[in-house]
């Protein structure tokens, strides 16, 4: 506009022919068959010449960037979702069943949970909303203390320390901290029995920031291999550690 503008006032061309000149001179062409003649116009075309070679190379600069910056996301993204397959599949899966027995209010939850074997993404709709509504109220005095504490010595959390996409992610990173926590208190307390009920109130808490987190990546995680990966999606699906006891039942 500022060149159209002012090879109009300076050298007394038409709208058109100082679009023309403007568009030539901004991307250095410089056809010459218009040319600037007052000194006016020259330094409007040398201000043109500057910005615009300055804009157009920040764009392909930024455009190229851009193109790499996705590749790389995309990469992280498949290797995050890759390591919480394995970590769900080793630990995660085994865990929530755990926790899930020493949740006393986790019945809307599973009442929220899609039955059989095929959902739709659909079904993930009324499980969030659970998920949101849903007030985990843990009693540790009914955990498997033991069962537990074999779960977090594994092998497979020191490896994801090593793994720096784990870190990317918040949700994930919130539930390794609160799991190694949840792992040295539990060191602390070989007879669960025994502990006073402020230890208790405080051990229930450490439990509720593992298991709230866990059931939160546990769905994201599921809702994005039933929208990219369903194959895979319906294998773990297999293994769904929500499913009713009904349901395991007649399985």
């Amino acid at each position: 506009v500022v060149g159209v503008v002012g090879f109009v006032a300076l050298e007394g061309l038409t709208a058109f022919e100082a679009l023309y000149l403007t568009i030539s001179t901004i991307t250095t062409v410089g056809f010459g068959d218009i040319v600037p003649i007052t000194t006016g116009g020259r330094l409007l075309a040398i201000v043109i010449v500057v910005t615009g070679f300055t804009f157009f190379t920040a764009v392909v600069i930024t455009s190229v960037q851009l193109v790499f910056e996705r590749r790389e996301d995309t990469r992280r993204a498949q290797q995050l979702n890759t390591l919480t397959t394995l970590f769900y599949s080793e630990i995660g899966d085994t865990l929530i069943k755990l926790l899930n027995k020493c949740d006393v209010g986790n019945y809307p939850l599973q009442e929220a949970m899609p039955s059989g074997d095929v959902w739709t993404e659909a079904d993930f709709t009324p499980l969030s909303q659970a998920l949101k509504r849903h007030r985990i109220e843990v009693a540790p005095l009914s955990l498997d203390a033991e069962a537990l504490r074999k779960l977090l010595a594994s092998s497979l959390l020191f490896r994801l320390l090593e793994a720096p996409h784990v870190f990317e992610h918040d949700l994930f990173n919130n539930l390794l901290r609160a799991m190694f926590h949840l792992r040295g208190e539990l060191a602390t307390h070989h007879d669960l029995s025994s502990l006073n009920q402020a230890k208790i109130d405080h051990l229930a808490s450490d439990i509720t920031k593992v298991y709230q987190p866990l059931v939160k990546l546990w769905l994201e995680h599921m809702t994005y291999l039933q929208r990219f990966y369903p194959a895979l999606f319906h294998t773990l699906l297999e293994n769904n550690p929500f499913k009713r006891q009904d349901e395991e039942k007649s399985s």
